[in-house]
């Protein structure tokens, strides 16, 4: 009897075998979450979705898809005009930008690639950590099972609902994997190919899961350095051989060029609460729990908890963790040294339990303006949570008995059941279809599609009320659909012409130098749209400035919902 239950719980499966078993958990994950409408990019919710960030992605697509082909490769001089905007800082996943401008270019069809990327976002996730498993030599098809639960329904991935780039945490995983693949005594040149297919794939897709992907790369050259795999001139070479391509790409993609936002910003406050990973939030399990740890007002975006299926298995797992750990420091010591550095740059400077505000290190304004390029530093744990589910796994099949593969098999339920919330509430936004629109569509369709130019006042960059961001937002789609130039536009970061010099100059006055570039920023949009210069442009109000008495003759208003729109006279 027991040789026929080790039979069936603990069965070996060949590699490709696997990885169907992996994608095939993570078809009924998706299925759970997405119907077919939904990835085609059909679905109503696509119209206008809800929040934001989602939103400046569709628009920033839609101009760059319908732009020409130039250098810098996302600059997009349509959006955010007359300066212009690079689309990478309206995180609008480059690859995916570059496939709809493909297949736009040979078709002339716009269509919709974020469903797709979503549906891959949520599948690809177990079958990176299979392939994590298969070269850590877990070959169990239950391990599978459970691993690829663990990484699909990792509750930091779901958090990042709203956030399309932030969705591909698979990257994280895949390198990983690539991490293993390289510390073989053999390193092919399929596995230096891939690094930089994933580096390059890395920066298409987002910033923050560039640098981490980046940070593995880097541990996996200096370990085989260590490890006396490779020769130093190999490891430089190799070196040299990667960075080059991502480098060309970098430039190509204009990230330092014009167009962006700005680079530096305060570190600190999108931080990790120190519990955040081990205290439930959103949990299903605990009802009461359905809020965040949030001390600073921006630690949501170190929301790192880890679920209570993967917290349970760790527990157990905590002997045996340790034992590895001590056993096999040095062999992937720069992986550890850069897991412990995320982490800590995770926390930041201000170190926070809960409420309570426990430690503050000293920083220069000119290191914190630094660091601030990763301003939401909380997300860097990321990585450190995908990596505790391989050590958890791994170390439970190691030698493998049926009771221990169950008991995990049911933290990895446990762990369905504390993600439901988080799950429900992706199905919900999507049920609710488009979000709240400020203006009537029709009468601003037909307005846009009119005009040869929109200015809006305040535009985004200026905007105080949630009224007026809903309404830039929904003006910004709509000029985009349109393909119409328009000066407002959402990005993380705004500049208003702050550069490297000033930022150098005055780095503990760089908010305060920020607010008055926007205040004269802003004062100079309502000057100019005291006057009109063409009768094809169209300018939307969004307040009570500029009066209708204080415009230039010939410049007419009318009523745009509760906004109104102003055009001059051809006569």
């Amino acid at each position: 009897m027991a040789r026929r239950l080790d039979r069936i719980v603990l069965v070996q499966l060949p590699t490709w075998q696997l990885l169907v078993v992996a994608a095939t958990v993570g078809l009924f994950w998706v299925a759970s979450l997405f119907d077919w409408e939904f990835v085609a990019g059909r679905d109503a919710f696509w119209r206008f979705p809800m929040g934001i960030d989602m939103q400046v992605v569709l628009a920033a697509y839609y101009y760059f898809v319908q732009n020409p082909w130039q250098l810098p490769l996302f600059y997009v001089p349509a959006l955010g005009a007359p300066t212009g905007t690079n689309v990478i800082f309206a995180d609008v996943v480059p690859v995916m930008a570059l496939v709809g401008r493909l297949i736009h270019s040979s078709t002339g069809v716009i269509v919709n690639p974020y469903g797709i990327f979503l549906f891959l976002c949520f599948v690809l996730p177990g079958v990176m950590m299979t392939l994590v498993l298969i070269e850590a030599k877990t070959r169990c098809a239950l391990a599978a099972v459970i691993g690829a639960i663990f990484a699909d329904t990792m509750p930091a991935l779901l958090w990042r609902w709203g956030d399309i780039a932030l969705e591909a945490q698979f990257l994280l995983i895949g390198a990983l994997a690539l991490y293993l693949f390289s510390l073989r005594k053999r390193h092919s040149g399929a596995v230096a190919a891939a690094w930089i297919g994933l580096l390059c794939l890395s920066y298409l897709t987002n910033v923050y899961l560039f640098a981490m992907v980046g940070a593995v790369w880097l541990c996996a050259l200096v370990q085989r350095r260590l490890d006396r795999l490779a020769t130093t001139p190999e490891a430089l070479a190799t070196g040299i051989a990667t960075v080059a391509p991502v480098a060309i790409l970098t430039a190509l993609g204009g990230q330092f060029g014009k167009g962006g936002g700005l680079p530096f910003a305060e570190y600190g406050h999108y931080s990790m609460n120190v519990v955040s990973p081990f205290v439930p939030q959103a949990s299903g399990i605990y009802p009461g729990m359905q809020g965040i740890i949030d001390a600073t007002g921006g630690q949501y975006e170190g929301f790192n908890y880890l679920g209570l299926g993967l917290l349970l298995a760790s527990i157990f797992a905590l002997p045996a963790e340790a034992s590895w750990l001590s056993r096999n420091a040095r062999r992937h010591a720069t992986l550890l040294i850069a897991c412990a550095a995320m982490t800590a740059f995770a926390i930041s400077h201000r170190v926070f339990i809960g409420r309570w505000l426990i430690l503050t290190l000293p920083m220069p304004p000119y290191v914190s303006s630094l660091l601030g390029i990763f301003r939401s530093s909380g997300r860097f744990f990321w990585l450190i949570g995908y990596a505790q589910i391989v050590l958890v796994v791994v170390l439970a099949f190691r030698r493998p008995r049926p009771g221990v593969a169950l008991c995990l098999l049911g933290a990895a339920i446990l762990q369905l059941c504390d993600v439901q919330p988080l799950r429900e509430h992706i199905v919900g936004s999507i049920a609710a279809g488009a979000g709240a629109e400020e203006l009537d569509e029709n009468e601003m369709s037909r307005l846009v599609s009119r005009a040869s130019r929109i200015e809006v006042v305040p535009s985004f960059q200026c905007s105080e009320s949630v009224r007026q961001i809903r309404a830039n937002m929904q003006l910004m789609i709509a000029a985009a659909r349109a393909d119409v130039p328009t000066n407002t536009v959402y990005l993380a970061r705004q500049s208003y012409d702050l550069d490297l010099r000033d930022v150098l100059r005055s780095p503990s006055h760089i908010a305060e130098i920020l607010q008055k570039r926007r205040s004269r920023y802003c004062e100079k949009e309502i000057a100019q749209a005291l006057n009109a210069g063409d009768p094809s442009e169209l300018l939307v109000l969004l307040s009570d400035q500029p009066r209708q008495q204080q415009m230039a003759p010939g410049i007419t208003c009318s009523r745009l919902s509760w906004a109104r729109y102003c055009k001059l006279s051809q006569e």
